[in-house]
This record gives C-alpha cells, structure tokens and sequence, in this order.
C-alpha cells in the first residue's frame, strides 16, 4: 500500500511519527503540563442534560437531522448576539459558518485558500495545530516573532515588503492575539489598530483566531481585529471548546456572507453536528453561558496564579515567564545554555510533562522555551510539579556551569 497513499496523507503520518504528543491522560503518576484541557470538575454536565430534556420535551426531532451550517437561526443567532454583546462584533447569522472546532474551522480555511508553496505569515512561537495544519497544506511559514505586547506590525510589514520585493504575497496572516497560545500574552490596543490598518491598506487577509477572549480574568477586554478592519479583511475564528465543552465539537467562523457561504460549499461535509448545535443554542441563550464564564474566570485565575507563586517560589535565578492575565498557558524561558527537549526525559522520569518550545516554532527553534498549561491540574499538582521541574533545570544549569569551568 505504501506507494498508493497520497502525497498529502503520507505526509500527515509524517508529521504525526515525529510529533512527540503524549497521552491526554497521562499515566499514573506523572503530573501533566502538556494540553490545555478544560478545568474538567467545571465541565456543565448538569446544564447540557437539561438542554438535552429541553429538546426532548419540546419535541427538537431536527436536532437529530441534518442540519445547514448557516441557516440563520438557531447556533448562528445566538452566537451573532454573543458576538455583538461580548466580542464588539456586529454579524448576521448568515455571515457564521459552524465548525467542528477551531481546528476544522482552520483546515477549512488552508482547504480552501492553500496551495502546496503559498506562504503564510504566523506569530512565532504559534500554537503547534496551526503549525501541524499549514504544513499538511504544503505551505511555506515565516514566523514573525512576538514580545510581551505581541505580535510586532512593523515587523510585519517588513516580511511584506521584503516578499514583494521577491515578487511574493501571502495568502494571509495567522495570529492569536489575546492570551496567545503558547505564549499567554496579549496584542495591545495599539498593534490590533496597526494590524487592522496594514490590513486595509496593504491587503493582507488576517485570521485571527480568539479562542481564549473571554476567558480573561484581569484588566479591561481590547477589541478585536476583526472589528477595527473594513469588512472582508479579516477572518475571526472562535470555539466554544474552552467555554462550554470540548466534547461539543463547535467552533466558528465570522466574516463576509459569500465567503462564509464558500467556505461552507468548499468542506468535505457542508452539515454540522445538529445536536451539539441544538445543546449550545439552549446554553446560550437561557443566560447560563454568562454565568458559567464568571465561573471560569474565578477558576483559571485562582490557577494562574498559584503556578505564578509556586514558579516565583521554586525556580532558580536565570528563569523566566510569561505573566498572562487570562486564558490556559505560561511560557517559560529557560537560562543560555539550557534547553527544554533536553531536560524533558529526565522530567518526564521523575513525574512532570510539558511541551518544549520547538514544538511552537515553523523553524523548529525555540529549544530554551517550554509551555506549562494550568486549566486541566489541581492546585496540588501545580505545587508538586513545578518543584520537579525546577530540580531537573537547577541540576541542569550546574551541568552548563560546570561544562564552562
């Protein structure tokens, strides 16, 4: 069979033999750094059953039919009604296509705008699915390095303007602007405006992917980029994975009717998940979403900030992180000299996992990052497993010392 698959299969189990992923459930005794999971005691177990007798009370049989994906009504307008209220963004239902998560969302947009060569720019680090999608697609990634305010606009417009020079123009710009994964930083006001404007003036398409907005616990909700450029320039993508439930399967696209429409026609399956669809509606619009985000906030803050103490309390001089004030990650720099695949083994030994950074990079760079993810680990595991993690990097730095005499 081997010469049979298709270039672009064999080159998705490619990815997948190098990816070193681990389990989702991680083995007994080993404390988990690695995905950004849910808080799972917060999951709405009790709300998504009473959603489920709601339609059977009311006798929803469409909600176990197949169902259009822009049928304006239903999903689609309670979630233009979220978006105006929460996010500044004024939609009509026809103008969001239902996805199976984010990250379909992000395949159906490669399927349809990615040829095999075309370029892409992405923030670098960036989360590693986008990463694993752009190179299933074939394309060429150029990272723009991020700070602590985000990505850099005039960095940007440098790429382009050096890619015009060779005659080149990418498809689009890939970013996550608020509570960056992996990085848990945030595109200031002033950067959401240039790269609204480079938008505009320059051409470039930009999807921007928000899957952590709502989830921030500290200081004032920016806007969005979709909702400072003129229509058309700017793909939004959202999830209700990391608000309600990732076992829903529902993210979702925003931007112009007849791209939506497109984008819809363009997909393998053109339908959703009818009845994830049917739950999520009931969710939003009887009020408890709202209530359950408070919730989440409470929950993810009093996380982020007992792996900030516990990073303050136990890393050695020479070590660094990231300070984010809302969604599911940290960052962490490692001191010159130390690098996170390789201290990794010896973690993962004594009973502590992460993601090094090189996973993050188009390059493969970024050996001196790892990211920790707080949402899914109890306050407990956060105490235990940033003690062990800072054993092995205090034993490696004395390793780098002692190399230099």
């Amino acid at each position: 069979m081997d010469e049979r698959w298709a270039e672009r299969w064999s080159r998705r189990g490619r990815l997948a033999a190098s990816a070193d992923r681990p389990s989702r459930t991680p083995p007994e005794g080993i404390i988990s750094f690695v995905y950004g999971d849910p808080d799972e005691p917060s999951l709405p177990l009790n709300e998504m059953a009473q959603a489920a007798e709601f339609l059977a009370e009311h006798e929803r049989r469409d909600a176990l039919g197949y169902q259009n994906p822009i049928r304006g009504d239903e999903l689609n307008g309670a979630l233009a009604e979220k978006l105006a209220r929460d996010q500044g963004i004024e939609a009509r239902p026809e103008q969001i296509l239902i996805t199976a998560g984010s990250s379909s969302g992000l395949g159906t947009i490669c399927d349809a705008l990615i040829d095999p060569g075309d370029t892409v720019l992405l923030d670098a680090p960036a989360w590693m699915g986008a990463t694993m999608i752009f190179r299933l697609a074939g394309a060429e990634m150029i990272g723009i390095p991020i700070d602590e305010h985000g990505i850099d606009p005039d960095r940007v417009a440098a790429v382009l303007d050096r890619l015009e020079r060779e005659g080149r123009r990418p498809k689009f710009l890939y970013t996550l602007p608020t509570f960056q994964n992996p990085a848990g930083v945030e595109l200031s006001v002033e950067r959401r405006e240039a790269l609204a404007r480079l938008a505009d003036e320059r051409g470039l398409l930009i999807v921007e992917d928000d899957a952590y907005y709502e989830l921030r616990f500290r200081g004032e909700y920016p806007p969005t980029i979709y909702s400072l450029a003129k229509p058309g320039n700017v793909l939004y993508c959202g999830t209700l994975s990391k608000t309600i439930a990732a076992g829903l399967r529902l993210g979702y696209i925003v931007g112009p009717e007849l791209v939506v429409a497109a984008l819809s026609r363009a997909r393998v399956d053109s339908l959703r998940n009818s009845f994830s669809a049917a739950l999520a509606d009931w969710y939003l619009r009887t009020g408890k979403y709202s209530a359950h985000l408070d919730e989440l906030r409470r929950i993810y803050q009093q996380k982020c900030d007992h792996m900030l103490r516990a990073l303050e309390r136990e890393m050695p001089d020479g070590v660094s992180w990231t300070k984010p004030n809302g969604g599911f990650f940290i960052w962490l720099t490692l001191p010159e000299g130390v690098s996170a695949p390789a201290i990794l083994p010896e973690c993962r030994e004594i009973g502590v996992d992460f993601i090094p950074g090189p996973a993050f990079y188009a390059d493969g760079s970024g050996e001196r990052h790892l990211r920790l993810s707080y949402s899914a680990v109890t306050p407990e595991e956060i105490d235990k497993g940033i003690a062990l993690l800072a054993q092995v990097v205090r034993r490696a730095m004395a390793g780098v010392a002692a190399a230099r005499g």
